[in-house]
């Protein structure tokens, strides 16, 4: 095999539908799955926090299996695709199953814990079949460092299309006064079941649409470097170890990890920050604008910094995308709220809206962040499968997909360490659940108006809690000491090492 072999646009582009199709339903947990259970479901944020803490750390073991299972697997269609290929129904179709709602207000919180919890552990396992493949196609697909790197600028690109639809359009079917909703209050449904169905009816649709990309993305591209030749002799702890030991392991994880987690982060309270601390109304247009364009910022500017680390060292290149989001984040915790009671907002004009002081200092805060995230998403994940030759060279075997099954272990389990702590926080600073019961009164309560206090909490951890663990990525970056001479002489060296067998 010519390990020169150019990847032609048509293939870099059905591999990107993969992350398109998965980005598609992450958009949407992430931006709308804790803020559905608390204000919909009706779960307190305290036990939302543990669904997010076990639901993770299953996720994050059955990670490290399917990464082994993939590496082990020969099949006509591949060792990662045919996961892909066969994968995508299910996975769809669990999607569905979170934005059930069966019980009533008056159904217990242990009842709704044991629902959201079993829902969304069931969920993460066929995410976990069809991504863990995929994501280890990169290293299968290509051994050049910049072709990896050109691959996964087209990967993010459509990956920030996925994000679109899965944050921006979702919110225009799900919720208040939408499409969906609309039509369930003319068939005679209260308003907060219509709401309540509107998410649903809107998962259905984007489930179908991500079930069907991911087949065509698992049709369309090749494996091409997969070491079908060779079986890992080595055991499940014995794997982890030996990539423990490598120091570009631990702090290229621990670089794509922090990036990750900041990202995470960003999209799980950005609602709560449009709604609370800023006004406006969640399910609102000018909402799902907001949640528009940082993602349409990034795709637009994917491209500059993948020339830029073409030409410079990704970690540089890594640490200005930092600059540029943190700048962007700093503004952002500087946005005044809009004057008056909350959700004045929806008696507004569009016009009104837009040339507030709010929708002005939010648009610059939302393009700057853009501007940066495109990078922070990018590189990270392009400097993953660098560590794939090095560990081939020290242990004399290819295992991408165990490699990558670690890698989103330790990131999943973080993941879901940090949403727990972050809806802890919420909860500690007296956010509540909607509906919630007024334990004065006795009456449960319809209610989105939230305590000054949690208003001001939640603008706080969204603005300023990602720049600090972007800090830290920058710092890991940088000791990862994977830049392209060293990955360069790491393949020279593999080469000669297995010519001399």
């Amino acid at each position: 095999m010519d390990n020169k072999i150019k990847i032609k646009g048509k293939e870099k582009f059905f591999y990107g539908l993969g992350d398109m199709s998965a980005n598609i339903l992450l958009a949407a947990f992430s931006f709308y799955l804790l803020f559905f259970m608390v204000s919909i479901g009706g779960l307190k944020p305290a036990l939302a926090s543990l669904v997010f803490l076990v639901a993770k750390f299953w996720d994050a073991i059955t990670d490290i299996w399917m990464g082994r299972i993939s590496d082990n697997t020969k099949t006509k269609f591949g060792k990662r695709r045919v996961y892909m290929i066969f994968g995508a129904i299910p996975f769809g179709l669990m999607f569905i199953i979170l934005w059930l709602c069966p019980f009533s207000v008056e159904t217990s919180q242990f009842v709704k814990f044991i629902y959201y919890l079993l829902a969304y552990c069931l969920f993460n396992t066929t995410y976990t079949v069809v991504y863990v493949p995929y994501n280890s196609l990169t290293a299968n697909i290509t051994d050049d460092y910049d072709q990896r790197s050109s691959l996964t600028t087209t990967r993010i690109i459509l990956a920030n299309v996925g994000l679109i639809l899965g944050a921006a359009l979702f919110g225009l079917f799900a919720g208040d006064n939408t499409i969906f909703s609309d039509i369930f209050v003319e068939a005679g449904y209260s308003q907060f079941d219509a709401i309540k169905n509107s998410y649903l009816a809107s998962s259905a649709v984007f489930g179908v649409i991500a079930s069907i990309t991911m087949i065509v993305s698992g049709i369309n591209v090749k494996e091409r470097f997969t070491g079908d030749e060779e079986k890992n002799p080595y055991g499940l702890f014995k794997t982890i170890a030996q990539f423990i030991k490598l120091k570009e392991f631990r702090y290229t994880t621990a670089y794509f990890l922090t990036s990750m987690l900041g990202f995470d982060i960003i999209l799980a309270l950005f609602m709560f920050y449009i709604q609370d601390s800023l006004g406006y109304a969640p399910d609102g247009l000018l909402s799902m604008i907001f949640v528009a364009i940082p993602l349409l910022v990034a795709m637009t500017t994917s491209v500059v910094w993948d020339k830029l680390s073409a030409k410079y060292e990704k970690h540089k290149i890594y640490t200005i995308s930092v600059i540029i989001t943190s700048i962007g984040l700093i503004i952002a915790v500087l946005v005044p709220a809009f004057k008056g009671s909350m959700y004045q907002t929806t008696e507004a004009s569009m016009g009104q809206l837009l040339s507030s002081n709010t929708s002005i200092f939010l648009l610059l805060a939302v393009v700057v962040v853009g501007t940066g995230m495109s990078g922070v998403q990018i590189l990270p994940y392009a400097s993953i499968p660098d560590v794939v030759e090095l560990d081939e060279y020290t242990y004399g075997i290819r295992r991408e997909g165990a490699y990558y099954g670690v890698q989103s272990f330790i990131y999943k389990l973080s993941n879901g360490i940090a949403l727990a702590l972050v809806s802890l926080l919420l909860q500690l600073f007296q956010y509540r659940e909607t509906p919630f019961l007024d334990e004065t009164t006795g009456e449960i309560v319809y209610t989105y108006v939230q305590p000054l206090i949690a208003q001001n909490a939640v603008r706080i951890i969204f603005c300023t809690l990602p720049i600090l663990i972007f800090i830290i990525s920058v710092f890991c970056a940088f000791k990862a000491n994977m830049g392209r001479d060293r990955f360069n002489s790491i393949k020279e060296a593999l080469a000669k090492k297995k010519n001399n067998k």
